[in-house]
């Protein structure tokens, strides 16, 4: 793995995985977040702890849509127009050179979004994982 790029264990770090820790429980009832408070929520999480993040958070839509917290807002709304509401949040976060985590939190509390954000979450996992694969097969091949 990347030694040079490991964020420092900071109180953002603890703070990260208290928020991650957090936001896995199950929800009694749903958020009644509208689409710009969800986007807000979205804004916060990945500024807070953006030197951890793999890429950025995302927010999870009703047909499984992501929309990046980089995106503008305007497009934000956009695709929340045309993909339904949000229903979660997914994000990956490097803790260490060798450890990473993910973050899902759950806007609503029926199992079926559960499922969509859990999806999500796994999706992102496998990809990021299969990433490190290719690098590493590349850089086996470049120092034979």
């Amino acid at each position: 793995m990347v030694a040079e790029s490991r964020p420092s264990n900071t109180s953002t770090e603890r703070a990260l995985i208290r928020t991650v820790a957090g936001s896995s429980r199950k929800l009694d009832e749903d958020l009644k977040l509208s689409p710009l408070q969800a986007i807000d929520r979205l804004q916060k999480l990945n500024e807070k702890f953006r030197e951890h993040w793999i890429g950025a958070p995302w927010l999870v839509l009703e047909d499984h849509h992501n929309i990046p917290a980089d995106m503008p807002v305007p497009e934000m709304l956009n695709e929340i127009s045309q993909h339904g509401e949000p229903i979660g949040i997914v994000g990956l976060a490097r803790l260490s050179a060798n450890r990473q985590t993910v973050l899902k939190m759950m806007f609503r509390s029926d199992e079926k979004s559960r499922r969509a954000v859990e999806q999500s979450a796994t999706a992102a996992i496998d990809r990021f994982y299969e990433y490190l694969r290719r690098i590493r097969n590349l850089h086996e091949r470049t120092n034979k």
